[in-house]
C-alpha cells in the first residue's frame, strides 16, 4: 500500500490482482476427495444456472419491450423487434464517456500472447465500463516483452544442437476515472466472472482518504463491517457468503484482537 498527499487529502493506492487461469477467491485450482464431490459441485452449479434463467424468463414475460434503439424503424428478421441499443453499438467501437472531475480510479491490465483476443478483452471491458456509466480512456497498447530461449536439443548432455523458442508478450490497458468504489468493485467483478481464457488480468486501485484514515481505522468497530448498497439486491452466492463471514462470532474474535 503506497500513499501520496494531494492537498488536503491523502491518495492511497491500493493493488489488486486477478486472472482468469487462477481462482481468485478460492486461492488456486479446487481439489476434490472423491468423484462425488466433483459431481455435487456440478450438479449445484446447474441449479444455479437454471435459477438464474428462470429468472431472466420470469422478468422478461413481466416487462415490456421497449428498447432504446439508434434505429427504430428497424425490425431484426429472426426476433420481429427492434434491434436493441447495446447490439447495435456492438457495430462501432466502444465509446468512452467524458471525464467529470479528471480523478483516476483505475488501471485495467492486460497480458497474453494473440493480439485479437487482447483487443476483444479490452473491447469487452470498455463496453461495460460504458453501461455501467465509467468514463474510460481507449484501449492503448504497453510495452511489448520479447524472451529467447535455448535449450540442448538432445537429452544427453555433451549434444551440441540446440533449439531456440522465441515468445512474445502483448500488454494493453484500459484507464477509468471519477467511478464511485462500488461501480468499479462490480465492473471489475463482472469482467472477471466473463474473463477470457489465456489472458491475465490485473488492477490498480485508487482512492482518496482523509488525513485521519489511520485513525479511521483503528476507530472501525464490528458494526461497520457490511457489504456495500450495491449488492444488496444481488442474489450472489459469494456475496452472501461474505456476509455470513462477516457476522460470524469467528470473525468478530478476530477483529478484536486487531
Amino acid at each position: 500500500m503506497l500513499g501520496r498527499l494531494s492537498g488536503s487529502a491523502l491518495c492511497v493506492r491500493g493493488i489488486r490482482t486477478f486472472s482468469s487461469s487462477v481462482a481468485v477467491l478460492s486461492g488456486g485450482q479446487r481439489k476434490f476427495q472423491t468423484p462425488q464431490e466433483f459431481v455435487q459441485l456440478k450438479a449445484t452449479e446447474a441449479a444455479q444456472d437454471q435459477q438464474f434463467k428462470e429468472h431472466l424468463l420470469h422478468e422478461a414475460a413481466n416487462t415490456e419491450y421497449k428498447p432504446k434503439t439508434i434505429r427504430g424503424n428497424d425490425i431484426n428478421p429472426v426476433s420481429k423487434r427492434p434491434v436493441p441499443l447495446n447490439v447495435e453499438l456492438l457495430q462501432y467501437e466502444p465509446i468512452q464517456l467524458p471525464k467529470t472531475h479528471g480523478h483516476k480510479v483505475a488501471v485495467l491490465k492486460f497480458r497474453g500472447y494473440d493480439k485479437s483476443e487482447l483487443s476483444r478483452a479490452g473491447e469487452f471491458a470498455l463496453r461495460s465500463a460504458f453501461f455501467l456509466g465509467i468514463p474510460t480512456l481507449k484501449l492503448a497498447n504497453a510495452k511489448t516483452e520479447k524472451r529467447l530461449y535455448t535449450v540442448i536439443k538432445s537429452p544427453f548432455a555433451q549434444a551440441k544442437l540446440k533449439q531456440n523458442f522465441h515468445r512474445v508478450t502483448y500488454n494493453r490497458y484500459v484507464v477509468a476515472y471519477d467511478a464511485n468504489p462500488e461501480i468499479v468493485d462490480l465492473w471489475l467483478s463482472y469482467i472477471n466472472k466473463h474473463a477470457i481464457e489465456g489472458i491475465n488480468y490485473s488492477a490498480e486501485l485508487y482512492t482518496q482518504e482523509g488525513l485521519d484514515y489511520a485513525t479511521q481505522l483503528e476507530n472501525l468497530a464490528l458494526t461497520d463491517m457490511a457489504l456495500p448498497e450495491a449488492y444488496a439486491d444481488l442474489d450472489d452466492p459469494i456475496a452472501s457468503k461474505v456476509e455470513e463471514l462477516l457476522q460470524s462470532q469467528t470473525f468478530s474474535k478476530l477483529l478484536e484482537k486487531e
